[in-house]
């Protein structure tokens, strides 16, 4: 096998440009990703079934010509994504001591990096909301269980907390392995594995479960915040963290909420996670946006007129990375789609104009004022009553609602809820949990709830 798919694929795509016009090498051949030579196939993987069939379909024969004057194969294989990690396995069990390139990374698979080779420091774009959790992120990676045990990051999705995680553990499977074992997992899976322990014969269902999480090295948990309403699974955790906190091993942990805001967290949890570090993201400003904007079209290679990204930055700032991401896909998929090697403000703006009602001209106009407004007339209130300090029950009741809007409807964090209504975080915390309990079993406050939602979404159209 060549030592660098990479550069030998380079060479065919500029053979490739001499016969396929410059719009469908962007659109389609540019996004193929070769993954594996053998000895009679190169293996490339399109982004989506539509990229593949386009390839299939139309240039398939022109890329075969050039690739055998190149590599001397008879074969290619288009998989998609949804096809390569099981070809990576076929192939690993098949070949275990052969290397095979990923997203341009080396990797022997006899032991299999389990962690998304994209996802690394080196692409994570810092910024003024993450600088303080990506240090400490990067601490942890170089230095396990020395500074920060248990590191616990939080912030809403998409804001890169799995990209964080995954980063810990490239850095991690790069420089400690084989003799350090790391287990990533969900809460969801934690979870998954612990109920079929139970159900196991006899104790050796648990002994296996204990032998996985237990002698771990370093042990990553995202999305923790699953675990708050699950007593039994509480329990196992404690005990798991306990353990390996103990024996000096590192545990980190990811959460789209701090421990204090997960009420129906066991007290002794909450205690465990707040003796180590505990930190969030924040929605990236527009500095940090243009930058993520500049690094994507980098790693995507896509192309945009000049100050395109400036203004995206500007305009997306009610985005989240990972939406981001998809905004800039289809604008550069759009403009290809037009016939143009770049995309044009007239492509963003169309594409924005088309987008959910998720989208940035919806968002930006429904805030926290708005809510109140539509709140405040929907009981017949005024404005000063709900944000003040009145405590009788025709108040208290429609400002437990507005937190509990805030809160679902613009993923504000409580903190920052409380800061605007003037209150402590317990009383905040306590107004979202009333609401979300209520909701349960009282079927008035769900008509109320359900009403006020219609209205601020109505309002945000």
């Amino acid at each position: 096998m060549q030592s660098s798919i990479e550069k030998l694929w380079q060479q065919c795509l500029e053979d490739f440009g001499k016969n396929i016009s410059s719009v469908g090498m962007d659109l389609w051949i540019n996004t193929l990703q070769p993954i594996n030579l053998e000895t009679d196939k190169l293996v490339v993987v399109a982004p989506n079934e539509m990229a593949r069939n386009q390839v299939y379909d139309t240039y398939f024969s022109k890329m075969k010509d050039s690739i055998k004057r190149h590599y001397n194969v008879s074969e290619i294989s288009v998989l998609i994504p949804e096809e390569k990690e099981e070809y990576i396995s076929k192939y690993s069990e098949q070949h275990p001591n052969d290397e095979i390139e990923i997203d341009g990374i080396t990797t022997s698979y006899s032991a299999k990096n389990p962690f998304n080779p994209r996802y690394t420091f080196d692409n994570f774009v810092i910024g003024t909301t993450n600088q303080v959790i990506y240090a400490a992120a990067r601490a942890v990676a170089e230095c396990p269980a020395v500074r920060f045990n248990p590191l616990f990051i939080y912030g809403g999705s998409g804001l890169g907390k799995t990209h964080l995680l995954q980063a810990i553990g490239n850095y991690l499977w790069e420089h400690k392995t084989p003799n350090f074992n790391i287990v990533y997992v969900t809460c969801e899976q934690f979870t998954n594995d612990f109920v079929d322990a139970l159900r196991e014969r006899q104790e050796k269902g648990m002994e296996a479960f204990h032998k996985i999480y237990r002698e771990a090295d370093v042990l990553i948990i995202d999305d923790i915040q699953s675990i708050s309403n699950k007593k039994g699974v509480q329990e196992e955790f404690f005990n798991t963290f306990n353990d390996l906190y103990q024996s000096g091993k590192q545990i980190i942990i990811s959460s789209d909420r701090p421990p204090k805001e997960m009420s129906t967290l066991e007290d002794r949890l909450r205690s465990r996670f707040a003796s180590g570090f505990i930190q969030d993201i924040q929605p990236p400003d527009f500095e940090t946006r243009l930058l993520i904007i500049q690094k994507k079209i980098e790693l995507e290679g896509f192309a945009f007129d000049k100050g395109v990204d400036s203004v995206l930055a500007d305009r997306l700032a009610n985005y989240n990375i990972r939406e981001i991401e998809g905004i800039l896909k289809k604008i550069y998929f759009l403009a290809n789609l037009h016939g143009k090697a770049s995309a044009s403000v007239e492509d963003m703006e169309e594409v924005l104009r088309k987008d959910s009602p998720s989208a940035e001209v919806s968002k930006s106009r429904m805030n926290q004022d708005k809510i109140i407004d539509i709140v405040c007339d929907y009981y017949g209130i005024n404005r000063n009553d709900l944000t003040g300090r009145r405590r009788n029950k025709e108040i208290v009741m429609p400002r437990q609602v507005c937190i509990y809007l805030m809160w679902s409807q613009l993923n504000i964090p409580l903190i920052n809820i409380g800061e605007y209504f003037g209150r402590d975080h317990t009383t905040i915390i306590h107004a979202r949990d009333k609401i979300m309990d209520m909701l349960k079993t009282d079927k008035p406050t769900k008509k109320t709830i359900n009403e006020l939602v219609n209205k601020i979404k109505m309002a945000s159209l």
